[in-house]
């Protein structure tokens, strides 16, 4: 048996008989993987917070927000290449085939980021477009990691996933940490992010049995972008403030707000756990209607704990992350950055509820949200009413709203019929 040939009666039991410990375990592993990938994410903020200067941290972070929307295709090829492997044997021809698609959906991603370089320069105000360059260039190793944890994934190879998570996660924060020190730019941190990717990517390849390439790729490269829509929204979404921060504000009281929303980050990451746990109770209405408001309790109320600590910390929650240099702006407001991050965890518990329910008008909301918001930040720069705190309570309101019709419709989907649970989505930012 190869290496990532998976057991049809393994991926069977996983399916829906499976010992509740042992499905648990499985889980368990992937969430513990990709906790520690964006804890290890969150270090490397907070250090490039500290190198760079706020203009230049403003950059940055702008940059990696653009690079999670632009990750949203390899999001949906990992879904994909699981759900076409998962539960049969993985014959070379299979294997190869999906990585084919890999690398095509990686090529094309990246050609178009290139394509998108003068765009991003001018919507971003950068100084330079080697940072951009980079940025491109880190989309089709990227791309290639996740087909590669799609492989792992639809094998049942969750200690594979978990390990090469980790190996990539670990890689991004040494490489970019290493561009820091040696060319101390937004533009080196990328270049060595890229490396690291690289690397990460021939790690993959090994681990997933060295596949060849094969012809035939139609229908998982459409399979794949089926996916991505269904991710796209709230990719942008979720980072659709930072991005507007740095187009309408000053590029230094861009960097304290790009400070400020990794608080977001934190409130958003930390209870992620809960979702990977909750999918496959969402695959029925039945555990659907009882698993569902248990987690978006546990959700709800470690956020409420995180907000309230952060509104203890007050002015001080900004300088203890990214130092003595930020805080003057946003003073004691900061706990709306925490509350912001809960209601996105929410929300997106609500979205993979949608999913579940077969609502289609999920997605419809989640692109609606993002057009709202920026229409009124849009509004409130034109009128000169835009600041930090305007800016976030904005992104708070349209969170708030995006929850609220996602609990009516959640309610009213109660009867609808099952989706299987090979065709939910997998998180975002995954």
């Amino acid at each position: 048996m190869s290496a990532l040939q998976p057991n049809t009666s393994r991926g069977r039991r996983f399916a829906g008989t499976a010992p509740s410990s042992k499905l648990l375990g499985a889980t368990a592993v992937v969430s513990v993987a990709f906790l520690g990938a964006n804890a290890l994410a969150y270090v490397f903020t907070v250090v490039a917070a500290r190198q760079l200067a706020p203009s230049s941290y403003g950059e940055l972070a702008a940059l990696l927000s653009v690079l999670l929307v632009g990750s949203v295709p390899a999001s949906g090829l990992q879904t994909a290449t699981a759900l076409r492997l998962g539960g049969r044997r993985g014959d070379p021809g299979t294997l190869a085939r999906l990585h084919a698609t890999s690398l095509q959906l990686g090529v094309a991603v990246c050609v178009l980021g290139f394509l998108l370089v003068p765009v991003l320069v001018q919507l971003l105000h950068l100084p330079a477009a080697t940072a951009a360059l980079w940025l491109a260039a880190l989309l089709l190793p990227q791309t290639m990691v996740q087909g590669y944890q799609g492989l792992l994934q639809g094998a049942g190879q969750y200690r594979r996933l978990g390990v090469l998570t980790l190996v990539f996660g670990t890689g991004k924060l040494v490489g970019g940490v290493a561009g820091l020190v040696v060319g101390g730019s937004p533009a080196a941190a990328l270049a060595g992010m890229c490396a690291a990717a690289v690397l990460a990517s021939v790690c993959g390849w090994l681990a997933t049995g060295r596949p060849g390439l094969a012809g035939g790729t139609r229908a998982p490269v459409l399979a794949a972008l089926r996916a991505a829509g269904a991710l796209l929204g709230f990719a942008v979404l979720l980072n659709l403030d930072l991005i507007l921060a740095r187009h309408h504000l000053p590029a230094d009281v861009t960097g304290e707000y790009a400070v400020a929303a990794i608080i977001t980050k934190i409130a958003f990451w930390l209870p992620q756990g809960v979702g990977v746990v909750l999918l496959p109770k969402l695959a029925d209405a039945g555990g659907r209607s009882r698993a569902l408001p248990a987690a978006l309790a546990a959700v709800g109320g470690l956020g409420a704990v995180l907000t309230l600590g952060t509104a203890l910390v007050g002015e001080a929650a900004l300088p203890l992350i990214g130092g003595a240099a930020y805080g003057g702006a946003l003073g004691s407001a900061t706990w709306v950055f925490a509350a912001l991050g809960t209601l996105l965890a929410l929300a997106q518990l609500m979205l993979f509820s949608g999913i579940a329910a077969a609502d289609r008008l999920a997605t419809v909301a989640v692109w609606s949200a993002a057009a709202v918001e920026a229409l009124v930040v849009q509004f409130l720069s034109v009128t000169g009413r835009l600041t930090l705190v305007s800016l976030a309570g904005t992104a708070l309101l349209t969170a708030v709203a995006l929850v609220a019709t996602g609990l009516v419709r959640s309610r009213r989907a109660r009867g609808a019929t099952p989706v299987p649970l090979d065709e939910m989505v997998p998180a975002v930012g995954q």
